[in-house]
């Protein structure tokens, strides 16, 4: 049995991918540092409080997409709980800045500052799982096959090289204390585009989880059908096109994203686009759009058996 928890961490990712069978864990991304403030009656979770809860004290595997600061902002406290046995990133600084700390200048702009925020977190985190023993690899391979257990195995994809090569460079002035405002903006705008795309197989059931790739930069690919696809960027309008979606031709689809975003996220665009191909649609917070149930849970669960089969997707309450 695999189960998949989408879990509602605001405006965030943070993915629980369990086989029951053979005890394996694994959580893709890790939401930010707080749920934010959603109100008293919000169903909003931290990952690391929802790990806890499930009695989850260690992961086979952490797989950070991104070093955007809704994605690896939960890094602190998630392995203060859990111990990682592997990780994978697309991003590795030299070992010798691992748990140091960079300048945050206070003029720089709100995206400058969080990225930089986002690289401390990361910078702590890579000291204290070394030091917990974790496999710390580094993804730089394109196209890669993995199993990772009996039944379970993963696909993983990266885009354009010449984004992570970059994105190292302005990495590398950071840590040499050469931080640079428009830099550092440079990189907010394309960062989404190198994050780790995964699609899982569980027997012939495919689930993409693209981070925050935008839909114009892989979908120039052959794109193979799947089961489910988390929607990349929280369901903004690059999120995914109808071209995009007409390869995807996913029966779920599952939107990560805060009740209280004021930025059309979800896009009304892609709730369109979504509910024209008659997929079954789950988002993980309560957002209010027309033709579309309010809900407040913990996460989007999902169950699949060896054959194939799916229970019907509840919210995890």
């Amino acid at each position: 049995m695999l189960t998949v928890d989408f879990i509602n961490v605001g405006y965030g990712d943070a993915i629980l991918i369990r086989d029951l069978e053979t005890d394996f864990s694994m959580l893709v991304d890790c939401g930010d540092m707080t749920t934010g403030n959603p109100g008293p009656e919000s169903a909003r979770i931290t990952a690391s409080d929802f790990l806890e809860q499930a009695g989850i004290q260690r992961l086979d595997l952490l797989v950070l997409t991104h070093l955007h600061r809704d994605h690896s902002g939960g890094l602190t406290e998630l392995l203060k709980k859990v111990h990682v046995q592997e990780f994978w990133t697309n991003y590795l600084p030299a070992r010798t800045y691992w748990g140091k700390t960079v300048r945050i200048p206070s003029e720089f702009s709100a995206g400058a500052r969080c990225l930089l925020e986002s690289m401390n977190i990361y910078l702590s985190a890579l000291c204290s799982m070394e030091q917990s023993g974790t496999k710390i690899h580094l993804k730089s391979v394109r196209n890669e096959m993995r199993g990772l257990s009996r039944a379970l195995r993963a696909e993983i994809y990266l885009e354009d090289p010449t984004l992570h090569q970059r994105q190292a460079d302005i990495w590398r002035d950071v840590l040499e204390d050469r931080a640079d405002n428009a830099e550092l903006d440079e990189l907010d705008r394309f960062i989404n585009n190198t994050s780790i795309r995964l699609r899982l197989f569980y027997g012939e059931k495919t689930i993409e989880l693209p981070g925050d790739v935008y839909a114009d930069c892989w979908e120039q690919h052959q794109i193979s059908p799947c089961t489910i696809v988390k929607l990349p960027h929280h369901g903004h309008r690059d999120s995914v096109t109808p071209r995009l979606l007409d390869m995807l031709a996913p029966e779920y689809v599952v939107i990560s994203v805060s009740n209280t975003r004021t930025d059309d996220c979800p896009a009304a665009s892609v709730l369109d686009t979504v509910q024209k191909r008659n997929c079954h649609l789950y988002i993980t917070d309560a957002v209010e759009r027309p033709n579309f149930v309010e809900c407040r849970h913990r996460a989007v669960h999902f169950s699949i058996d060896p054959a194939g089969q799916i229970a019907s997707p509840r919210a995890a309450h």
